[in-house]
């Protein structure tokens, strides 16, 4: 019994070390490299438009990862944040404010959040 209890702590812990790894292998370079579709991810996270079940799942944790510095990210989901906030700055500049405005109102960890991603 102790060793089931030990193996199920474990877990617990290990679980919530580092988000979902489920879509660690999403093309991230599909997306940046796609205008259209990049903009139909900004319209999800603005709340403008439909959400892919990808999209959702992102959406969710944007405003943990900026007030965290992407802490509970793994390696590749730090690539991935850093690209595609990138495309977002470069294509879509003005979206770009509208959703740092949105997901960290008070101006406070954004610049924390860009640094922390910056050598992914």
């Amino acid at each position: 019994m102790r060793v089931f209890l030990f193996c199920f702590l474990v877990c617990c812990v290990v679980s919530d070390e580092y988000y979902n790894r489920r879509y660690d292998y999403f093309d991230v370079d599909t997306l940046v490299e796609n205008p259209r579709l990049l903009q139909k991810y900004m319209e999800c996270f603005l709340d403008k438009g439909p959400c892919t079940p990808v999209g959702r799942v992102f959406k969710r944790v944007l405003p943990e990862l900026v007030a965290t510095g992407c802490a509970k990210c793994t390696p590749s989901q730090r690539r991935f944040a850093k690209r595609t906030f990138e495309a977002f700055k470069r294509d879509l500049p003005e979206s770009h404010a509208e959703l740092k405005r949105k997901i960290d109102p008070t101006n406070q960890n954004y610049e924390n959040f860009e640094r922390k991603i910056a050598d992914a």
